[in-house]
């Protein structure tokens, strides 16, 4: 099984962790930066992509990383958007948004 994490912050981390006592589990994981809180808790020794997605760009991604189910870690969208005034708010909106946009099947964290 193929599984896309977007975003690696701390659900992120504990899904990755989970995940990997399965080795027919392969994870690929994005994130917005380089240095997600996995990175830095050494639970991964790096990102396979650092990638902004979007619900505009998140099939074509999915395309090329062809996963069989996408988890979308919350925090990491919020972590990235805390810094604008209401950026929670967008970064929940358009966490749904991803999700209600994939053509496959997505949760978020």
């Amino acid at each position: 099984m193929r599984i896309w994490l977007i975003g690696a912050d701390q659900a992120g981390s504990e899904a990755l962790q989970q995940l990997q006592k399965n080795p027919a589990i392969t994870v690929i994981v994005s994130d917005a930066g380089d240095k997600p809180k996995a990175v830095s808790d050494h639970v991964i020794d790096k990102v396979d992509m650092v990638e902004h997605v979007t619900p505009v760009n998140i099939n074509q991604l999915a395309r090329r990383i062809r996963p069989d189910l996408i988890l979308i870690d919350a925090g990491a969208a919020k972590r990235a958007m805390g810094s604008v005034s209401s950026g929670h708010v967008f970064a929940e909106a358009m966490q749904s948004e991803i999700a209600a946009t994939s053509e496959l099947p997505c949760l978020v964290l």
